[in-house]
């Protein structure tokens, strides 16, 4: 994700503010000439939320900071931060609008210009619904933690506007209890939200990670590179602000060369960057182990046990000696003919994958079978010496080497 996205929900925060601000001096003002405190109420929730907003615009401005030496991992949590922010913030609210519940439940007060009451009450309703949906949209492109706390503050906001337009109707028509009951209704339900929206930025805070499905789709991404990646050992993921920085620590094939090692967990970073706009920095530590049992593939022109005859090249080779080494001994072995179709490229190359061996002694192969072999399935070709004649030598000289 680039900074152009973190602008775009700049802009929805500055944008919302203003809204809100209009909004929270509308609901006020009536409340004050009508009389209906829990309209009053409403604008002061109001008011609240456009300093959460507030607190939004400045988290998602300091996360556009790029890092430096005192803060490698950039300014994102200071979004994260915010959040927490406005989330204790909506519980005081809770907390204020519940004591005004207690104080009108004991001080009923009859309310005047029910026209403006009820059309200020509808206004905020439809105003609350676009505002949550903007939010919404705003932060999922931005993965915005404060911003969807804002959503979320909003949608509540949306369904308690019925209750204050009921309260409203309800208080001229001189039904008792029914705006303090709101106005504590009200309170509840932003408590609840400030409870969950606090929760998650103390977590994430906390380096606290809660996608299962992203973390299924990396470790699909290591899967799919079996030849190379034996094992995901550790795989961590962590949230700062907008963004996501990841790691994981992998068992390497022991038998792939550097080269592959360089260009290919390049690769794979990129892939799993790829994954996710979200992921900013994904690092891989890799560590090679060193294997107990290997499986060798030895050409001959002759003979079927350890005295076979190696063939030098590969118009000698009619079969090949496939042997187990384990911990420098050999505990197994057997030998597969080679039929004359399968010299083809793909099809030799076949043959070997499907034996799953890990060393191939060289006998003159052709530069394609090479590269396909060693840089493809990392099966690494071990020389072929011209003064070693029998299989069994082959295999004591490879078990010194190895």
């Amino acid at each position: 994700m680039n900074t152009h996205a973190l602008k775009a929900g700049e802009d929805a925060a500055k944008k919302s503010i203003v809204e809100l601000v209009a909004m929270a001096g509308l609901k006020i003002t009536v409340g004050l000439f009508s009389g209906m405190t829990v309209i009053v109420a409403d604008g002061i929730s109001t008011l609240a939320d456009t300093l959460g907003l507030f607190a939004s615009y400045i988290g998602l401005h300091l996360s556009r900071k790029h890092s430096n030496k005192n803060f490698g991992y950039g300014y994102y949590k200071i979004e994260t931060l915010a959040a927490l922010i406005i989330s204790i913030g909506i519980l005081y609210l809770s907390y204020v609008m519940a004591l005004q519940a207690i104080y009108i439940f004991q001080n009923p007060v009859q309310g005047k210009f029910v026209t403006f009451a009820i059309t200020a009450s509808i206004i905020a309703l439809f105003h609350s619904k676009k505002l949550e949906k903007r939010l919404r949209t705003a932060a999922v492109k931005t993965n915005s933690q404060s911003l969807l706390a804002n959503a979320r503050d909003k949608k509540v906001d949306f369904y308690a506007q019925f209750a204050v337009l009921a309260s409203v109707i309800a208080n001229y028509q001189n039904i008792q209890y029914v705006e303090a009951s709101v106005t504590l209704l009200i309170a509840v339900l932003i408590a609840k939200e400030g409870f969950v929206s606090a929760k998650e930025s103390i977590y994430f805070l906390l380096d606290y990670w809660d996608d299962p499905k992203l973390t299924r789709k990396i470790h699909k991404i290591f899967n799919k590179e079996k030849d190379l990646i034996v094992k995901v050992k550790k795989l961590r993921l962590r949230r700062a602000g907008t963004f996501i920085f990841g790691e994981a620590f992998v068992e390497i094939n022991p038998y792939a060369g550097i080269q592959d090692l360089r260009d290919e967990l390049d690769l794979l970073a990129d892939k799993i960057k790829e994954s996710s706009s979200y992921i900013k920095d994904f690092s891989i530590y890799s560590h090679i182990s060193k294997e107990q049992t290997v499986k060798v593939a030895v050409p001959i022109k002759s003979g079927r046990g350890l005295g076979a005859e190696v063939a030098n090249n590969f118009r000698q080779t009619e079969a090949y000696l496939f042997a187990t080494i384990r911990n420098g001994k050999i505990k197994a072995h057997y030998v597969k003919k080679l039929p004359h179709l399968d010299k083809k490229l793909t099809e030799l190359t076949d043959f070997f994958e499907k034996e799953k061996i890990n060393i191939l002694i060289d006998n003159k192969l052709s530069s394609l079978v090479y590269y396909q072999l060693r840089r493809a399935h990392h099966i690494l070709i071990y020389p072929n010496f011209s003064d070693i004649k029998k299989v069994r030598q082959t295999l004591e000289l490879l078990v010194i080497d190895t």
